[in-house]
């Protein structure tokens, strides 16, 4: 159960002392690429602004966890692995996002083979395929989340949000699943491809999916008015419109218009 105003007020009122409770994950949150520059430095050529590392802290805070440090690290070796060590000296869950490609200097991939037990590096999912899974001798956890920022998203979404939940102990780790009806036709994909879209109860009761415009995963616009993340498995024919498809709720769904 989590403790909000009502609850704690039932537990001092009752006399409930002491209460067991689940500490909130520290966690920390490590963006990579000597590419990325803050959100205020003029970008030059060859280089972005570092969006991840904002977008995911926030993410984690809505969860509940406490983010003990974010910082962007260079595409150096050495210091990338004198970076991780110290986070996870000090953090039960690191986050990183990018270097978990195929690239000279996509560096996390290694490092973790180097620092901790891999589990995994690729899921069937889209956007999101390259996340890397992988834990400590001590039980911390390492997540290696792809650079783009919605895989990055997708990814916390569907794996990181739902491990931290349970290591605080929530009843409810998963958000609610529903089936809804998609009012756009979608093209098919080779993955289970986890759509961004605005989910709406119909004047016949009926919930209505529809997508946020284009899925590209370097599109974070696709999140803004997003409410649900919609599970498309992977076929090879089109879906049409009309037809039913199991959407993640990230928010309640709207009313009818």
């Amino acid at each position: 159960m989590e403790l909000g105003p009502a609850e704690l007020g039932l537990v001092a009122g009752g006399g409930f002392v002491p209460v067991p409770v689940s500490a909130r994950p520290r966690v920390s949150v490590v963006s990579t690429g000597d590419e990325l520059v803050e959100p205020g430095e003029p970008v030059r050529p060859g280089q972005i602004r570092d969006s991840n590392r904002f977008s995911l802290v926030a993410a984690l805070a809505a969860v509940g966890a406490e983010v003990v440090w974010s910082g962007k690290a260079p595409d150096s070796a050495s210091a990338l692995r004198s970076l991780l060590v110290a986070r996870l000296a000090e953090s039960e869950v690191v986050v990183t996002s990018g270097g978990v490609s195929m690239g000279d200097l996509d560096l996390i991939k290694p490092l973790l083979g180097d620092l901790a037990t891999v589990h995994f590096r690729r899921v069937f999912m889209k956007p999101g395929k390259p996340l890397n899974f992988a834990t400590t001798d001590s039980g911390a956890l390492i997540f290696g989340l792809p650079g783009n920022p919605v895989s990055a998203l997708v990814s916390f979404e569907t794996f990181i949000r739902p491990a931290l939940r349970t290591m605080m102990g929530c009843r409810s780790i998963d958000r609610p699943r529903v089936p809804v009806t998609l009012a756009q036709g979608t093209p098919p994909s080779d993955r289970i491809e986890m759509q961004r879209a605005t989910v709406r109860v119909d004047r016949d009761g009926r919930l209505v999916a529809t997508t946020t415009g284009s899925q590209a995963s370097s599109r974070l616009a696709s999140f803004l008015g997003a409410n649900a993340l919609l599970v498309i498995p992977p076929r090879a024919t089109p879906y049409e419109p009309g037809e039913r498809v199991v959407a993640v709720l990230l928010a309640p769904p709207l009313a009818a218009e």
